[in-house]
């Protein structure tokens, strides 16, 4: 733990988990928009949350990611659309919420 709380310090370790990324191919559709997973268009987007422990030059961990496709992942990214700072953590949020399930009935993540 970082400090005096209970919040990881995820700068010590990499977690890279393969079997989370290379899943999305699997996925059926985007956890946001619920667009098909037709051709393999679904990406493991990572959070932007410093909580999650996000960084300059860091991802964060990829059990804290969500299946997104490219549309979503560059709105989630600010990349396009009109959300603001909350309403991509938001659509992220409810995203990896999905993804955990998805992880769990599949299982994937156990």
């Amino acid at each position: 733990a970082s400090g005096d709380d209970l919040t990881p310090n995820f700068k010590q370790r990499i977690w890279e988990i393969p079997k989370l990324r290379k899943s999305a191919k699997d996925a059926p559709y985007c956890m946001s928009c619920y667009r098909s997973n037709s051709g393999g268009n679904l990406v493991l987007a990572h959070s932007n949350s410093l909580e999650h422990g996000k960084g300059v030059g860091l991802k964060t961990p990829d059990f804290f990611g969500a299946y997104l496709c490219n549309e979503c992942h560059d709105q989630q990214e600010g990349r396009s659309g009109n959300l603001t700072r909350e309403g991509r953590q938001e659509l992220h949020r409810r995203a990896h919420d999905r993804t955990m399930i998805y992880w769990m009935e599949n299982g994937i993540l156990a």
